[in-house]
């Protein structure tokens, strides 16, 4: 694929296409490193999307979702294409 192909209006930021699906207030989730090497080596997190970002990194856009994160006191962020909607529906 050249560089003409892949900066198009669709396409002028990494992530664009699945930025499409998110909004802002929706509930994600995404695979992050476990702290605790002795189970896995991945864990998922789930989040609130509060911010979707552009960044600009080595010369290109990236799109970057800012995650409220379900038990934690800080922001998160993380690169749209690794987050995914929560299948969750009931949360109460």
């Amino acid at each position: 694929m050249d560089k003409k192909t892949f900066k198009t209006s669709k396409n002028r930021a990494l992530g664009s296409s699945k930025a499409q699906n998110f909004a802002v207030g929706d509930i994600v989730t995404w695979k992050t490193w476990s702290y605790n090497m002795d189970n896995e080596v991945f864990e998922s997190k789930e989040g609130l999307l509060i911010e979707i970002i552009e960044e600009n990194r080595l010369e290109n856009i990236v799109l970057i979702g800012k995650i409220m994160v379900f038990g934690a006191s800080e922001y998160d962020f993380i690169p749209i294409i690794s987050l995914k909607k929560s299948t969750k529906q009931d949360y109460l």
